[in-house]
C-alpha cells in the first residue's frame, strides 16, 4: 500500500498540517487523516467509497482553505 501525503510546506512535515491519503484495494475505499500537529491525534479521519474520493479530496482542499 502507498500513501500520498499532501501538505503547506515545502519540503513537506509529514507530521504538521499534512493531509495523508491512502486507498485500500481489499475494501475499494479511501482512508484521510489530517494532522495539524506535530504529537497529537489526527484532527480529521474519514474513510469514504472508492467513487467519492476525488470529490471529497477537492472538499477537504476548499474547507481547509489550501
Amino acid at each position: 500500500m502507498d500513501k500520498l501525503v499532501v501538505s503547506i510546506y515545502d519540503p513537506i512535515d509529514y507530521r504538521k498540517e499534512a493531509l495523508h491519503i491512502t486507498f485500500d484495494l481489499w475494501s475499494r475505499k479511501w482512508h484521510f487523516e489530517y494532522i495539524a500537529m506535530p504529537f497529537q491525534e489526527p484532527e480529521f479521519v474519514r474513510t469514504y467509497d472508492e467513487e467519492k474520493g476525488i470529490e471529497k479530496f477537492d472538499n477537504f482542499i476548499d474547507m481547509i482553505k489550501w
